[in-house]
């Protein structure tokens, strides 16, 4: 069985992200912030990203392109201080499919 440690993201007005050492990643939101897509995706890859507000909350997201979403709708993160929303993506050599979300997570 592969384990994929939990690995955490730099927040940062742009957040970057290496799919091939990052493959479960959360990042806790500080401020407005843009995920940069995804380096080193491997066709047929997946991954998953825990989004998480700050203590202050009503942080919001602009996801590059290279991620794909149902009805090309970028989802609103959950807005409530502290709690979290879990994304899933496969990669199919261009970009990154959504597959699977669980948001409003109560972390603790």
């Amino acid at each position: 069985a592969a384990v994929n440690p939990e690995a955490t993201l730099t927040d940062g007005s742009t957040v970057s992200w290496n799919a091939l050492t990052e493959s479960v990643a959360k990042v806790t939101l500080g401020g407005n912030r843009t995920l940069g897509s995804a380096s080193s995706g491997v066709t047929g890859q997946f991954i998953s990203l825990l989004i998480i507000q700050d203590g202050t909350g009503s942080r919001t997201l602009t996801w590059n392109a290279a991620y794909e979403f149902k009805d090309d709708t970028a989802p609103t993160l959950t807005t409530t201080a502290s709690k979290g929303d879990l994304f899933v993506f496969r990669y199919n050599g261009s970009k990154w499919l959504e597959v699977g979300r669980n948001q409003n997570l109560t972390l603790s």
